[in-house]
């Protein structure tokens, strides 16, 4: 029922060859819909072209996606649109989830810090499970996890969406060959 503000920095290093079975980056897509300065298309047109990008740029189809991890900012445009991709285009199986509610927006630095978490959940086994969300929307699908669940994650998307329509969603897989 609102954005609540967190704090954080982040980087990362990129290798070209990374240690055998650790997650690595396969895919990434961007849009920029400029719909609007705070709210996103209605109908989710950037998020959904920068969804279809990862995937596309990682070979993949939705259903091979384990683990999304949401950009939900927990505002109610934000997150309808987001949640009615999602709904869309991925099946019941897959699992999506906001991490916001355990670390706040931390707003430059949301997408390092969703793109740790993605990398977490795929070494730990574990989806996180949208904290304080008792009630989701009702534009969101089955995928939504409410509680930490325990899965094995080997395909995991993060979808970060900025002020004035700028959108990217980054493809992470873990034990796929390179």
């Amino acid at each position: 029922r609102g954005i609540s503000i967190g704090e954080a920095a982040g980087f990362a290093l990129i290798e070209r060859q990374g240690a055998a079975g650790k997650p690595r980056l396969i895919g990434w897509g961007e849009s920029s819909d400029a719909h609007h300065m705070s709210t996103p298309h209605p109908q989710g047109l950037g998020a959904q072209l920068a969804l279809e990008g990862a995937l596309a740029r990682a070979g993949l189809g939705a259903e091979a996606v384990d683990y999304i991890n949401l950009h939900g900012t927990a505002t109610p445009k934000n997150d309808e649109v987001e949640a009615g991709v999602v709904a869309r285009v991925f099946s019941a199986r897959t699992r999506a989830s906001s991490s916001k509610g355990w670390t706040g927006h931390t707003l430059g630095a949301a997408g390092i810090l969703e793109s740790t978490v993605c990398l977490l959940a795929m070494e730990h086994g574990l989806i996180p499970g949208t904290l304080n969300c008792a009630e989701p929307d009702p534009v969101c699908g089955p995928q939504i996890a409410l509680r930490n669940e325990s899965a094995d994650v080997r395909i995991a998307l993060t979808n970060s969406f900025g002020f004035g329509g700028s959108n990217c969603t980054l493809a992470f897989a873990r034990g796929v060959p390179a």
